[in-house]
């Protein structure tokens, strides 16, 4: 028995394929309120669409660039237009919590970007304070979100897999001696 967010995240996986992997990634890297969870949708693409590197470069692929492109936007809108995310209903982020990454993006600088980006609940703050940092271009920053994001959906594709595979056939792929070690 699957729940109902699995049910909605197969459905448009069928329906859409890996544009609403996409649009999904997209609206959660622009720190809207998320629609549909990500991870469930990116977890059940995975296994609907099997373990095969062909048939899961796409889905890969649609995450880490809808995440990177959501970011990106947030980036540009806080940047060039001196947009305060915090002020709209739809985003879940408080201005505490944004002092807070900011004082992280201080402290390490634009590697915080990435690091948060492969960390679930942190993904995504640390772009208003690295555009209020005058010294972040856009493309650095561009590039450190797709870091941190790929590999935040790299861990995700692992836990697809081994659901699609079931527990036993994923550590199966990983060599009988590490299984065994395990």
């Amino acid at each position: 028995m699957i729940g109902s967010h699995a049910e909605t995240a197969l459905a448009l996986v069928g329906t859409y394929g890996a544009a609403a992997i996409f649009v999904v990634f997209a609206l959660e890297g622009a720190l809207v309120g998320k629609v549909l969870p990500a991870r469930t949708l990116f977890v059940a693409a995975v296994v609907a669409a099997g373990v095969e590197a062909v048939a899961v470069l796409p889905v890969f692929v649609a995450a880490v660039a809808g995440a990177t492109v959501g970011q990106s936007a947030v980036f540009v809108a806080v940047r060039r237009f001196d947009v305060d995310p915090t002020e709209f209903r739809v985003v879940p982020v408080g201005a505490g919590r944004l002092d807070g990454a900011a004082r992280w993006l201080d402290r390490w600088g634009l590697p915080a970007v990435a690091v948060s980006n492969a960390v679930p609940g942190t993904r995504g703050w640390l772009a208003v304070p690295t555009a209020n940092a005058s010294t972040v271009s856009g493309p650095r920053f561009a590039a450190a979100s797709l870091v941190g994001s790929a590999a935040y959906v790299g861990a995700l594709l692992a836990v697809g897999v081994a659901v699609a595979l079931g527990f036993g056939g994923a550590l199966g792929l990983l060599g009988g001696e590490l299984a065994a070690s395990l």
